[in-house]
């Protein structure tokens, strides 16, 4: 079972194991937001199972960089799928043409197919 960890100012910073949850839990460095499933029972202490926890410290997060755009990740993110009839995509479009400004971004380029591309005008 995995559980989501939320920082002090309620944001998600990440995902970890079941263990890892009850462990930042009983040392007191987090609460129980959210529980589901049979609660842990022990000797001295009954824990509900964690779904979400709450981080009791703000901890910064580190910046993630941003990942760019190739042909190769456009394809393998639209699993070699064309973006209009779902066949077997060869090539990259643009939505928006470049020659209407249209941007080499993530949410521009789409896996297509070599002839949906020659009907569209590529």
């Amino acid at each position: 079972m995995r559980t989501l960890v939320l920082n002090a100012g309620y944001e998600p910073l990440s995902v970890v194991s079941f263990k890892r949850a009850v462990v930042l839990v009983l040392a007191g460095k987090a609460t129980v937001l959210a529980e589901t499933g049979e609660p842990l029972r022990s000797a001295g202490l009954a824990l509900g199972t964690p779904s979400v926890i709450l981080l009791v410290r703000y901890v910064r997060a580190p910046r993630r960089h941003a990942v760019s755009v190739s042909r190769r990740g456009v394809l393998r993110r639209d699993g070699h799928r064309c973006a209009y009839c779902g066949g077997v995509a060869a090539t990259v479009v643009h939505v928006v043409p470049r020659s209407r400004r249209g941007v080499d971004d993530w949410l521009n380029l789409g896996a297509c197919w070599l002839r949906c591309h020659g009907v569209m005008g590529g």
